[in-house]
């Protein structure tokens, strides 16, 4: 989406973002209600064990976590190492391959979560038990029973280091577009300080351990686990049930992706008028905003997450994507908002004052790395695409909305919860069981943060970052003075407020002129506030599974740094493969690789780096009126809390405006085939299978959705490195799989 492409990037790189957490947030649908009242152990059992056993005093907490605890389970096995390096290197492949196609997968947690429990009880089944001892140290290959505490520890490896690496957006525009390689011992070095970085900041807040910072989505996961490694029966019923959704989809997708390309994106507008442009703009999914098109390929109905995202919050979203993109867009476009219509509808670059791609080079100072003011005054001001600039306004509403939504309907709430965490967590039967376990020592974490800190500074001074000393600490310092605040948000919500747009404001007016000073500003500033809070809401998982701290620890650690190796290899494989459609020089056949997340990246860097805000959006600027965005934010939500106030059973609380201006942001980069397939899916699982088939809706609505994106997924990297790579068998040229139109038969020129 179009509100920077690190949102995508870095929520694909973390088990939060299932979407399905959020279902605790608002609304009356509630997973672990649901888990309640089916009963994941057995009725008669539970009920005499919660007689016996002292439990949470937080409802959804008490139905989703069990209370007790084997201290002897083993937690990094050789089961762990083994399975933790597969899932998390099969991660960190798809999630950098889709991140350059447009309609981007996300990784499925679920999928980790199922598939390694097959195999970790299979390697149960068949590895040896033998002891084997060098010197004073023994290991086994197979350490007993699989358990939950190592199944744990695989899933928050792969979760850790599964994601497309952040940092990796600024290797790629630096080798794209400012024509800098960035060797693998600095970019594996800048990947790791960036992301390990934040690992140091979690020092901060591990001994803030209140029991209603619940973090809702690891309520889910702990639900899961406690299914798999309870119920015998129900857990075979699970897995039968997955093998032949995933069997069935993999099968499946090699029809829309391979063979009958127009199943992708069924533009029905273009049959009717194939040649027009007005056609094509409105019509095409791939091309236009999408109207009465839609896709039978997975990849394209589930990149929203239909069935696992609450149906509450896909309303708000769907709402902001059709009013966005069917409405907005078009009409902005027609009556040439921005001069709209001297630039392409939906580009994803920066453009100059003729309506070509902006030179960026013909700018910069290629002696220091900086604005070249005279040339810029000879060259172009930056122009953007209408819909670009839209997604800016739309990106400054849903900042400052989110702060006022969030003040408005929790922040008294989150204030109440806060003042009695101190005295709860003395109480709570959770944090008592977890005294057993030793801390992690404080010199682990002020050890990763000064050596990252030390290595971040190394890079920027021997690299072409051009970013001072004193910027980098003041990028770590916004982290620093954000992550309690936003970490309570989170923990209770399940929402985190982006730093983005911030840190590329902020060094924009106190560093103007430095693209890459700007972009490794934003990474440090945000990446080291995201990946703390990943490394507390893992925590809390293994707070809840009764996992030591250490073991987690290290499993994230070991996820991080794989992952961050795997991110490289395959981002300097797609860029020397696939160059001249993911820099735009040229448009991919079959549609596939677009590169539209890089080329926002790039223009972000463009904007708020090179030319800086102050040219952009200043008062004699035609994009200036969008920074009105801030104010519209902080007082959009009013009129419904007020209402949700006065009128309490209308649920005008459900009305979420960040959400809706993330729906508006859809455009530009990424496509539209998506919205009216994506929607159906999501009705029928989210409103229709909820209500009206419960049972089977709680027992295998989230295996489905886990079936349907990792077959999806890996389906796609089959056709790519296997059909289209190394074998070369491209599918015969047909009606339905036409390489001009990449399928879709809208032939008209923009």
């Amino acid at each position: 989406m179009a509100m920077e492409a690190n949102d995508k990037r870095s929520l694909s790189a973390s088990k939060k973002n299932d979407g399905i957490a959020s279902t605790f947030v608002e609304g009356d649908i509630s997973i672990i209600d649901t888990v309640d009242s089916r009963k994941v152990h057995d009725p008669e059992k539970d009920f005499e064990n919660k007689l016996d056993d002292e439990n949470s005093h937080i409802p959804m907490v008490a139905a989703a976590v069990s209370t007790r605890d084997d201290m002897t389970l083993p937690c990094l096995t050789f089961r762990f190492w083994v399975l933790s390096s597969l899932f998390t290197s099969l991660g960190a492949t798809l999630s950098e391959f889709y991140y350059f196609r447009p309609n981007g997968g996300v990784y499925s947690m679920f999928f980790v979560l199922l598939v390694s429990y097959i195999l970790g009880k299979w390697m149960e089944k068949f590895l040896p038990t033998r002891t084997f001892q060098f010197i004073n140290w023994k290991f086994s290959l197979n350490s007993g029973p699989f358990n939950v505490k190592e199944h744990v520890c695989i899933f928050v490896a792969a979760a850790a280091g599964g994601g497309s690496a952040y940092a990796t957006d600024i290797i790629a525009i630096k080798d794209l577009f400012y024509n800098t390689k960035v060797s693998f011992f600095n970019g594996f070095l800048f990947l790791m300080s960036t992301q390990i970085l934040g690992y140091g900041l979690a020092g901060f807040l591990r001994k803030f351990r209140p029991a209603n910072m619940i973090w809702p989505s690891n309520l889910v996961y702990a639900s899961m686990y406690n299914t798999l490694h309870g119920n015998v029966s129900e857990t075979r019923d699970k897995i039968k049930f997955f093998a032949i959704a995933f069997t069935a989809m993999f099968v499946w997708q090699f029809v829309p992706q391979y063979m009958f390309t127009w199943l992708t994106s069924m533009a029905l507008l273009c049959l009717i008028a194939p040649s027009s442009k007005i056609i094509k703009q409105l019509g095409s999914g791939y091309h236009g905003v999408g109207i009465l098109n839609f896709s039978l390929d997975w990849n394209s109905i589930g990149q929203l997450g239909p069935l696992y995202t609450p149906w509450w919050a896909q309303v708000n979203l769907y709402f902001g994507i059709i009013i966005g993109a069917w409405i907005i867009a078009p009409l902005a476009y027609y009556y040439n908002v921005f001069d709209a219509q001297n630039f392409p509808f939906l580009a994803t670059y920066s453009l100059d004052k003729h309506g070509q791609r902006y030179n960026q080079s013909a700018i910069i100072d290629h002696s220091t790395g900086t604005l070249n003011a005279t040339a810029y005054e000879n060259y172009s001001p930056v122009y953007l695409s209408v819909t670009f600039a839209l997604s800016y306004l739309y990106s400054f509403i849903g900042l400052s909305a989110v702060l006022s939504h969030v003040f408005l309907f929790y922040g008294k709430e989150i204030w109440q919860r806060f003042k009695a965490s101190r005295e709860e967590e003395q109480d709570d039967i959770h944090c008592k069981l977890m005294n057993n376990y030793p801390e992690i020592p404080n010199t682990w974490y002020a050890l990763i943060f000064i050596i990252m800190l030390i290595v971040a500074m190394i890079l920027c001074y021997t690299t072409d970052a051009n970013l001072p000393w004193w910027g980098l600490l003041m990028a770590i310092s916004l982290a620093i003075g954000m992550v309690l605040p936003v970490g309570v948000i989170q923990a209770i919500s399940n929402n985190q407020i982006g730093l983005n747009v911030i840190t590329e404001m902020v060094c924009g007016y106190v560093l103007p002129g430095r693209p890459i000073a700007n972009v490794y500003f934003k990474c440090y500033g945000y990446m080291a506030m995201y990946q703390c809070l990943l490394l507390v809401s893992d925590l809390k998982l293994g707070h809840y599974m009764k996992v030591p701290p250490k073991s987690m620890f290290v499993a994230q650690l070991w996820g991080t740094i794989l992952g961050g190796f795997v991110n490289y290899w395959i981002l300097d494989l797609i860029i020397a493969t696939k160059r001249p459609y993911i820099d735009g020089t040229l448009s991919d056949p079959t549609g596939q690789f677009t590169g539209y997340q890089s080329q926002i990246f790039n223009t972000a860097s463009i904007v708020w780096g090179l030319i800086g805000p102050a040219r952009t959006f200043g008062r004699d600027s035609m994009y200036g009126t969008l920074l009105w965005g801030f104010l519209i934010g902080v007082f959009a939500p009013v009129p419904f809390y007020l209402l949700h106030r006065k009128f309490p059973k209308a649920r005008f609380d459900l009305v979420n405006i960040p959400l809706i201006c993330t729906g508006l942001s859809t455009l530009p980069g990424t496509y539209t085939n998506f919205i009216i397939s994506g929607f159906i899916a999501s009705f029928l699982s989210q409103y229709y299978a909820y209500r009206y088939k419960t049972r089977w809706w709680t027992k295998y609505n989230y295996v489905l959705s886990a079936a349907f994106d990792s077959a999806a997924q890996i389906a796609t990297m089959t056709i790519f490195f296997c059909l289209n790579g190394v074998f070369k068998i491209p599918f015969p040229e047909w009606w339905g799989n036409d390489k001009i139109s990449q399928g879709e038969r809208c032939f008209s020129d923009e």
